[in-house]
């Protein structure tokens, strides 16, 4: 039987995950392993002659609260994470006596990558919930915020907190600044949008503006038997017709050194930008419960990136598009 969200009726305190429970063979009452040592007996043996069975879970919690089966504790019902660490609040939560707590397991500190299934599968990623994370913001506050992927961003968190040592996001590098609208830090995300779909406008207007010089080019470089013949050509072309040519290479290094940048410094901007808006939710909040807002203010904007992608989408085929028609 599953005791998480009981209490002990000798210490009052509800059972953890990791406790050692000791059931009466008599009534099935639940206690602390220490508890029954301490008094010796079951807390209900005086009520065994009238044939007293435990409850089980109907005496589990109240009415007001909702008890975190991860780590035992109570929660406000308005609450959808625990807030001493950050586990989902669910009724249907079925985590059995010997399942290992949030981030709590013997020994545990930090799970470093490449750690078993069991521990990614942790809401915190193996890092208990009051870890300090810089700037007064804790662990579990930032699960709340991250909310999605939080086992893989906390501990690349504590990795650039510890060691300053950060890993290379490929999202980040494929998407670019779109990656970053996506995870709601809109204004450095904004400015390197806008920095690479100005980039890949001017790409397709030149595409589309200097078309016949890139169909020449084409020819030219079809029908050159030997590299003479391609130097020959392009030493006859105008410098402002190499230099067209030229154009959308320099645009695609530029976008992909950008998206490199992206990809190495994307982690330590989301992590930087975490911590600034938990600080700022939990000091602007007045008489409202911070816990809910922070959950309410983190996570993504799918709808954002979709557009983004469909616009992408359509700036980068429309040069072909056009060119086919006319």
């Amino acid at each position: 039987m599953d005791y998480l969200g009981s209490k002990c009726p000798v210490c009052n305190q509800y059972f953890h995950a990791d406790d050692d429970v000791v059931v009466c063979p008599d009534c099935g009452t639940p206690h602390h392993r220490e508890c029954w040592d301490a008094i010796g007996r079951c807390y209900n043996q005086a009520r065994h002659a009238q044939g007293f069975t435990y409850p089980g879970d109907e005496a589990a919690g109240n009415g007001d609260v909702i008890v975190c089966r991860s780590c035992g504790k109570e929660n406000e019902k308005t609450q959808f994470f625990c807030k001493y660490c950050a586990a989902p609040l669910s009724k249907e939560d079925d985590h059995s006596q010997n399942s290992t707590p949030s981030g709590r397991s013997a020994g545990q500190g930090g799970i470093p990558f490449g750690a078993d299934a069991a521990a990614f599968m942790d809401p915190l990623g193996g890092i208990p919930a009051d870890t300090d994370m810089g700037d007064g913001v804790t662990a579990g506050e930032l699960a709340k915020y991250v909310k999605q992927n939080t086992p893989y961003f906390l501990r690349v968190f504590q990795q650039i907190k510890t060691v300053n040592h950060s890993r290379f996001s490929f999202c980040a590098a494929l998407f670019g600044g779109g990656y970053l609208l996506y995870r709601k830090m809109y204004k450095i995300g904004a400015i390197l949008t806008a920095l690479q779909f100005g980039m890949l406008i001017l790409s397709a207007y030149i595409t589309i503006r200097y078309q016949s010089s890139f169909d020449e080019f084409t020819k030219a470089s079809s029908s050159a038997g030997t590299v003479t013949q391609m130097l020959d050509y392009f030493s006859k072309l105008t410098k402002e017709g190499k230099f067209i040519l030229f154009i959308p290479s320099i645009i695609n290094l530029l976008t992909l050194a950008l998206r490199i940048v992206i990809g190495f410094t994307a982690n330590r901007l989301y992590f930087k930008h975490s911590k600034q808006q938990i600080t700022r939710i939990k000091s602007a909040s007045t008489g409202e419960n911070p816990e809910n807002t922070l959950q309410t203010r983190g996570g993504v904007n799918m709808p954002l990136a979709i557009s983004l992608l469909v616009t992408y989408m359509l700036i980068q085929y429309l040069p072909g598009v056009i060119t086919g028609i006319f």
